[in-house]
């Protein structure tokens, strides 16, 4: 269901903005059985320039290994500021921004300059970072949205390292709703990288790659044949390829199935991980 809210869009003209009003709680118990299908495998990118002046760019973010959520308001939305309490203390169990997830608030309102936006966050107690349309609020907008069956604000969503997104997977909001979305996004956060003995090296580049990867490592073992795998952000293998090396080669790898987005790569040897490292793919 919806509610209508009459806002002025420009100083002559007016127009409706919609406001969702809560069903029933949509939000999954914990348990992977519970948690919503992904409504889009690869969002499109965009920048907004916070209003404490700080530009977050949404792919270089992702590629960092950070899971990004995203609170799509506006200040006078009478469920944004009802809600405001319980995102806030989803943002500090989750490290207030210094962990793993960032947490976005993003504005289209064009009655919402920044220092509205601020106003908004004193009143509300919102501490996480803001954007609006002066910090390109309207665009980030329009890109998270699009292809989405939008219903109104607020609207939350939980976009993974590998770009893929949950729109609107918990309303009205609970503080442990969104726990299951971050669990996926971090999945391979959790996989832990082989240790490397101290004789051993590798170099991944170009990095970000596009269509092919090309491996430098040196080896501790005298066998030449090794296999190489690759695991995307939730930790699924998407790559597992046997390969012999030439020592005076690198190795090229073919990449091209790849999704864009960031991957660990394995080198084993025999059945033993023995070195490891991190690249993202761009298109």
């Amino acid at each position: 269901m919806k509610q209508l809210k009459i806002i002025l869009l420009l100083l002559v003209i007016s127009g409706s903005a919609l406001a969702q009003f809560p069903p029933g709680n949509r939000c999954p118990y914990k348990g992977p059985q519970m948690v919503a299908t992904r409504d889009s495998d690869s969002v499109g990118d965009f920048t907004i320039r916070t209003t404490d002046g700080i530009s977050r760019n949404l792919y270089s973010t992702l590629d960092s290994g950070k899971t990004v959520f995203i609170d799509l308001f506006f200040t006078t939305c009478s469920w944004c500021q009802y809600y405001a309490p319980i995102i806030e203390e989803v943002y500090q169990n989750h490290g207030a921004g210094t962990g793993d997830i960032e947490f976005w608030g993003i504005s289209n309102n064009l009655f919402d300059p920044d220092s509205v936006i601020d106003q908004y966050r004193v009143d509300y107690n919102i501490s996480n970072p803001c954007a609006g349309p002066q910090g390109g609020g309207t665009t980030a907008h329009t890109t998270v949205i699009s292809g989405q069956n939008f219903q109104g604000w607020p609207t939350y969503c939980v976009i993974c390292p590998d770009r893929s997104m949950y729109f609107d997977p918990c309303y009205p909001p609970t503080v442990n709703g969104f726990d299951p979305y971050f669990e996926i996004c971090a999945a391979m956060v959790h996989v832990e990288d082989a240790p490397l003995p101290s004789e051993s090296r590798i170099s991944l580049y170009p990095n970000p790659a596009r269509n092919q990867l090309n491996i430098a490592f040196s080896s501790p073992f005298n066998e030449e044949k090794y296999t190489i795998e690759i695991y995307n952000t939730l930790g699924y293998k998407s790559i597992s390829s046997d390969i012999e090396k030439n020592k005076d080669e690198d190795i090229v790898l073919d990449i091209s199935a790849l999704k864009p987005g960031t991957y660990l790569l394995r080198l084993i040897n025999g059945t033993e991980p023995f070195a490891s490292g991190k690249f993202s793919v761009t298109r």
